[in-house]
C-alpha cells in the first residue's frame, strides 16, 4: 500500500472519529444523561404499599401522597399507616408528615408529629418506629395516650398491633377524669413504666 493510501486512510479515520465528536457534543439529546445515584428510581404519587409477613398476614398498609424509592431505602411523604392484629383488623392508624422504610429490613420510621388512633384509645408522640424483626412500634419520646375517663403520659412506648398492649417504658403518669362535674383529676401513679391494654 502506498504512502498516500495510507495518509487517506488515516484521513479519513480522523475525520469521521471528528465528525462523531462534533455531532455528539452538538447534537441535543433525546434521553437524559443518568442522574446521580441519589436520585430516586421510581417516584410515585397517591401512592399505597401492603405489608405482609411470611405467612401472608397483613402487617400493614402505608398510604402517602408521594413516595420515591432509591435501593436501599423509600421515603414516603404525607403518610397515613393502619396496622392490623392476628385476625386483619384494623387496630391502629398513625398520620406522620414523613415516613421512611429501609428496603433491606423492612424496618419503617414514621417522623415528625406523630398522631395515632386505635380501637380504644389515642396517643401522641415525636417519631415512631417499626421494628419488623419483632413486629412492635416504639418511640423514646415523650408519649400522651389518651382515652376515655383518663390521660396516661409518659417517655417511651412500645406498642404491639398482634396483642394491643401499649407499654410506657418510663416517667408514667396516670391522670384519671373525674365522673362528676367539679372534681379534680387525680394523679394515681407517678415513676416508673405503665401498660394499657385495648
Amino acid at each position: 500500500m502506498s504512502r498516500a493510501a495510507q495518509a487517506l486512510g488515516l484521513f479519513v479515520i480522523g475525520a469521521g472519529l471528528f465528525y462523531w465528536w462534533f455531532w455528539s457534543v452538538t447534537t441535543p439529546r433525546l434521553w437524559p444523561w443518568p442522574a446521580e445515584s441519589s436520585a430516586p428510581a421510581i417516584s410515585a404519587e397517591q401512592a399505597h404499599i401492603v405489608k405482609y409477613d411470611a405467612s401472608g398476614k397483613r402487617l400493614w398498609e402505608l398510604e402517602a401522597r408521594t413516595v420515591q424509592t432509591a435501593e436501599d431505602e423509600s421515603i414516603a411523604e404525607g403518610v397515613s399507616v393502619r396496622f392490623f392484629d392476628n385476625e386483619g383488623h384494623e387496630v391502629l392508624r398513625v398520620i406522620a408528615p414523613q415516613a421512611r422504610l429501609n428496603n433491606h429490613t423492612q424496618d419503617l420510621e414514621l417522623l415528625g408529629a406523630i398522631s395515632a388512633t386505635g380501637n380504644e384509645f389515642s396517643f401522641t408522640a415525636e417519631n415512631l418506629f417499626w421494628d419488623n424483626q419483632r413486629k412492635i412500634l416504639a418511640t423514646p419520646s415523650v408519649v400522651r395516650i389518651e382515652r376515655d375517663g383518663f390521660t396516661l403520659t409518659g417517655r417511651g412506648l412500645e406498642y404491639s398491633s398482634e396483642t394491643g398492649l401499649a407499654t410506657i417504658t418510663s416517667a408514667a403518669q396516670l391522670m384519671l377524669f373525674p365522673q362528676k362535674v367539679g372534681e379534680k383529676p387525680l394523679l394515681l401513679r407517678e415513676g416508673g413504666g405503665g401498660r394499657l391494654q385495648e
